[in-house]
């Protein structure tokens, strides 16, 4: 006997979730280990794509969150596979994920961690090693510091992040003791992704077709998402800005609309809400993708009627298809 629907949407909306799940159990862990700690700022990097942003923190200033969201150069882009971006990930964090640790052995733990109660002892860090360091956190004035890798086998999930401005605070006991909490935080983002990706899988393999209205003033944007959209078996269209949007839509039903953030003349987001006033209350969902989202926006924008879910540039081909499912579900 098949699952009812009212089974489906329970599953559904545990899937759907299942990142507010995490994001809800990382927040308090963080709290704790910086009272554990009496470290002030605390941080973990989840994998996303062959990345390592910044999630979840505490403490951390502005500045410091703005610069260090992404492991990545600023001209890495979609073009690199994983493993390939994975392999550029910088300064000490990126090597940490990596497993690095020749030239520094000095600096690192049991089980791959880097700690150190001192960081203006620049002579425990070998010159190489420090010219490929970004700097952010010696700049921030940091001083006690562990980067904790946090991996349910070989492979890092996420990474820990422990640091405070006054030296001293970090013992061998207690990185042995942040060390355990990544191996739970690991298995907990392990399971999760095990169940979103078969969710995923499962409905797939129920979707029906969909008409899709792609918005992007950037033609191979605009393109490469249509393509995906093809390949998944919707139908799929493309507009240059949001006056020709508004055209196609005059004339043919869309049963979504995915738009870039940043346009000429007419934002997305002042299209989403064009579109809303003119086909209320039967307008379609609008999906919203940017690469300059910021966490003050998200906030403010998530409590917005006009948009249904977000995709933050460059984002995989999952991201893209939960989105859609966020979106149309």
């Amino acid at each position: 006997m098949g699952e009812s629907s009212h089974v489906r949407r329970e599953r559904n909306s545990h899937v759907q979730n299942s990142d507010s799940i995490r994001d809800t159990i990382l927040d308090m862990s963080l709290v704790l280990i910086s009272a554990v700690t009496r470290c002030r700022c605390v941080g973990i990097r989840v994998e996303q794509d062959g990345d390592f942003p910044l999630v979840r923190f505490l403490g951390f200033s502005e500045k410091f969150v703005k610069l260090e969201r992404s492991l990545l150069p600023e001209d890495i882009g979609a073009e690199l596979n994983d493993e390939e971006r994975l392999a550029r990930l910088e300064c000490f964090c990126g090597k940490v994920i990596r497993g690095e640790i020749a030239g520094c052995e000095a600096l690192f733990g049991r089980e791959g961690c880097l700690w150190l109660n001192d960081f203006s002892d620049t002579e425990r860090i070998p010159p190489s090693v420090a010219s490929e360091m970004r700097g952010t956190c010696r700049d921030e004035g940091f001083q006690s510091i562990a980067l904790v890798p946090c991996r349910p086998d070989h492979e890092t999930l996420a990474l820990l992040h422990v640091c405070d401005k006054r030296p001293g605070l970090l013992s061998e006991s207690l990185v042995a003791s942040l060390q355990k909490t990544g191996r739970h935080f690991a298995k907990l983002i392990f399971q999760l992704r095990e169940l979103k990706r078969a969710q995923s899988q499962s409905r797939e393999a129920g979707a029906k077709p969909a008409s899709v209205l792609v918005v992007d003033d950037e033609e191979e944007m605009a393109n490469l998402v249509h393509d995906i959209l093809d390949a998944k078996g919707h139908r799929a269209v493309t507009a240059s800005g949001a006056v020709e949007a508004l055209e196609i839509m005059s004339e043919h039903k869309v049963d979504l609309v995915i738009t870039d953030y940043a346009m000429p003349g007419m934002s997305g987001l002042e299209l989403c809400r064009e579109i809303r006033r003119r086909w209320r209350p039967y307008s379609p969902p609008v999906i919203l993708m940017s690469g300059t989202f910021s966490e003050e926006m998200l906030l403010r924008e998530k409590e917005s009627p006009d948009v249904a879910a977000f995709l933050s540039k460059p984002f995989s081909v999952e991201a893209l298809m939960d989105a859609i499912h966020s979106a149309m579900g």
